[in-house]
């Protein structure tokens, strides 16, 4: 045999040893790497055929009570639900007819154990015999059910819609939220027709994607702006302020008050004086609080989240729209959960934190796969800075346009906002923004109630007032 023959066959023999390997190497591939996303592709048809399989998994609360649970056999699992109409905006549901909602659907590849490929699933079931690859991961979330439950009973009583979060400020987590009106997830099959044919938005997240002006609360990213940029807090009310064009500020109710400092406009809620101070700012200081405060910013959320935003780079912002926003008007719009956290921002010394609302993830083994802890989303001002603005909603619930909140024995820092709509008809976002105590901060809350013709200082404030006083006395908050 030469040269010529053995290399021959060792091209060969390499070209044999490739198409063995070839397979090996590109199975590997796909099982490791490409297989969760391939099973969990929405055209794979597998897919659904697997979920049908699974257990999903069961969603309790912070204090593990059951709030979702499957039974059944496998092909023919049912979904509980042991809070439906309260939970129906965060856990929403999970069916064969119209698919999924909340965080059944945000959360879905972990309810139904999607996260990895079968294969590797089954091999982990073999090592562990504790471990089920067709029963899904369970969700903690970071809710209390009973003061869900009376959130929900509260602002049921005095609105159709409208909505509140409250969280805790010191950690980010999400306490309780609800929106108006709502829905019984346990029945959604059954009344989805009824729900569409009423058109009323009872599917529709107002606390994560509804966008208010917020009015007067936003006082507060204006007073943050006045104490970070120095400039003098001292101004004459006259009870109008005209700005360059030759529109017109008033007060509320035509009021006129001579001379005012910042505490005396923030307590009776000045719009003279906080267009006016707006427009002394300047854009450049405004708009970087209201940044650091994350307006026009994307905040990850467990559930879909819209931004909060404010276009002050759009063509034709001048002075009086600078104005405007310094009073929660102009093209501000925000979402219930980011009042939340702003009033959270100046009960934890003027740091934001990241809001969530699951607070850990585990497999039906019970190893833990997420684990939500305390994270800092922006430090937004000093704890002087914040100090101040706490005395100064301390005396807005004592003594000045929140005194509806008040709870005796009980000191409670708040801002009330009134966004005008529609002026002929009268009609207003009514805003309480809040926490308690304020010596030592334990919830923060937001309240909107849209179109009415109340003042939030009528129509949120008492809401407000009655879920802090609630919340404070009743809630087992650990410190994390």
């Amino acid at each position: 045999m030469n040269s010529k023959d053995n290399k021959r066959i060792l091209v060969l023999l390499v070209f044999l040893i490739m198409l063995l390997v070839a397979p090996i190497i590109y199975l590997t591939y796909f099982t490791v790497f490409k297989a969760g996303d391939i099973i969990n592709h929405p055209a794979n048809r597998r897919s659904e055929l697997r979920e049908n399989s699974v257990k999903r998994g069961t969603i309790y609360d912070r204090n593990h009570e059951v709030l979702a649970y499957s039974n059944g056999e496998k092909y023919n699992y049912h979904r509980i639900y042991n809070q439906p109409v309260i939970y129906s905006h965060i856990i929403g549901y999970s069916d064969k007819i119209v698919d999924k909602y909340g965080l059944e659907k945000e959360l879905n590849s972990y309810l139904v154990g999607k996260e990895g490929s079968k294969i590797l699933k089954t091999f982990k079931s073999i090592i562990n015999k504790k471990y089920d690859p067709y029963t899904g991961d369970d969700v903690t979330l970071t809710t209390d059910t009973d003061l869900q439950e009376k959130t929900r009973s509260v602002l049921s009583s005095n609105a159709e819609k409208g909505s509140v979060v409250i969280m805790n400020p010191k950690t980010g987590e999400v306490l309780s939220m609800v929106s108006l009106p709502d829905f019984n997830s346990q029945n959604i099959a059954k009344d989805m027709q009824a729900i569409n044919e009423a058109n009323n938005g009872a599917l529709f997240n107002a606390s994560t994607k509804g966008k208010f002006a917020p009015g007067s609360v936003f006082k507060i990213v204006t007073t943050t702006a006045i104490l970070e940029s120095g400039i003098s807090q001292k101004y004459t009310d006259e009870g109008v302020e005209k700005i360059d064009n030759g529109r017109e500020f008033k007060n509320a109710g035509n009021k006129t008050y001579g001379r005012v400092d910042l505490k005396k406009a923030f307590t009776n809620s000045l719009n003279t004086y906080f267009v006016r101070k707006s427009v002394d700012m300047g854009i450049d200081v405004m708009s970087q609080v209201a940044e650091k405060y994350m307006i026009n910013k994307k905040v990850e959320f467990e559930l879909p989240l819209e931004t909060s935003t404010w276009d002050y780079k759009r063509s034709g912002f001048d002075k009086t729209a600078l104005g405007a926003a310094g009073i929660g008007h102009d093209t501000l719009l925000v979402t219930p959960l980011e009042m939340c956290m702003v009033a959270s921002t100046i009960a934890n010394d003027g740091v934001m934190m990241q809001p969530h609302i699951v607070k850990r993830i585990d497999s039906s083994d019970g190893k833990n796969i997420v684990r939500n802890t305390p994270t800092v989303l922006s430090e937004v001002t000093s704890k002087e800075n914040a100090d101040q603005i706490t005395k100064y909603m301390i005396n807005v619930v004592n003594n000045g346009t929140g005194t509806e909140a008040y709870v005796s024995g009980m000191k409670v820092a708040g801002k009330t906002g009134t966004a005008q709509l529609d002026l002929k008809e009268g009609t207003n976002n009514a805003w309480f923004v809040g926490f308690a105590p304020a010596d030592d901060p334990k919830v923060a809350i937001a309240v909107v109630i849209p179109n009415v013709k109340d003042f939030g200082s009528q129509a949120a404030a008492p809401i407000a007032g009655e879920l802090l006083k609630y919340a404070v006395n009743n809630l087992q908050i650990e410190e994390e």
